[in-house]
């Protein structure tokens, strides 16, 4: 008879320690620390966001209002510069622009709902009436969205000038006004004078030889524009000038008119074009 005797190995199942966590455990308590982070940065960038669209949407509510306010100025300031004909009283005129700006302020919506106390929050005490102009000054403050700091309005400022229309263009001078150029050496009695338009052309700098102005003149090289040995393909002339250009920046196909009297135009003789004297011009 055998026998078959059979070691049998003891399994102990060891707990978890106290202080450790399983893995099932660890894996949720990382989602939790993820959504934790999440929720603090949205708690952050959410108001920054907020604020910085509400900014934005101020700002362009405050050019809304501004534009309104101005184009209220402009009217009011035309209409009574045509009054200014009738009365010379700073205390009349004023009366008369604040009916004239408040009828014209009235048609808009926006100044009413976002300018603090209304369109009467908008005042023109500080508008300003000379011997010749009219100044109209508003000031008012625009609500902001968000009170920022204890701020809760921004202070706007405008203005519009207009010369009074006495009916008298000239001050009580009876003198004859004209029109001279910064380079010319006479004046002219009408701004629709030839030579006073420059009508530049392009051409070709071969056909120069052929080519004369409307005086008659031939066409020489400017001495600001055209270079020594230069004068090959495109230059530019006038009808009334005597000088072909390489450039049309050269200064000499620029023109600047000045309204002047006469006794203000530096000893300049008149022109032969547009008024009854003789006289040669060169531009």
């Amino acid at each position: 008879m055998s026998f078959c005797i059979q070691d049998k190995k003891t399994e102990i199942i060891k707990p978890f320690p106290k202080t450790a966590v399983p893995p099932k455990c660890k894996k949720t308590l990382l989602c939790a620390r993820l959504s934790a982070s999440y929720t603090l940065e949205a708690a952050v960038v959410l108001p920054l966001l907020a604020g910085f669209f509400a900014s934005i949407l101020f700002f362009f509510r405050v050019l809304q209002v501004q534009t309104q306010v101005q184009e209220s100025l402009y009217y009011a300031g035309r209409k009574t510069a045509c009054e200014a004909c009738v009365t010379d009283s700073p205390a009349v005129l004023r009366a008369t622009a604040e009916v004239y700006f408040r009828k014209e302020l009235s048609q808009y919506q926006v100044p009413e709902k976002f300018v603090r106390g209304g369109t009467i929050g908008i005042s023109l005490l500080q508008s300003e009436f000379s011997d010749s102009e009219i100044k109209l000054c508003a000031d008012y403050r625009v609500r902001l969205p968000i009170a920022f700091f204890n701020v809760r309005d921004v202070r706007v400022s405008q203005s519009s000038k207009n010369r009074k229309w006495t009916g008298d263009a000239n001050g009580g001078n009876t003198e004859d006004y004209v029109y001279v150029t910064e380079h010319g050496s006479v004046y002219h009695s009408g701004r629709s004078c030839p030579y006073l338009d420059l009508s530049i052309r392009a051409v070709q700098y071969k056909e120069l030889g052929g080519l004369r102005n409307k005086s008659a003149h031939k066409y020489y090289a400017c001495p600001e524009c055209v270079a020594e040995n230069s004068g090959n393909g495109i230059v530019y002339i006038t009808d009334y000038g005597t000088c072909y250009h390489d450039s049309l920046s050269c200064s000499g196909l620029k023109r600047t008119v000045y309204l002047v009297p006469v006794s203000k135009t530096g000893g300049k003789g008149p022109c032969s074009k547009c008024s009854l004297g003789e006289g040669k011009e060169r531009y």
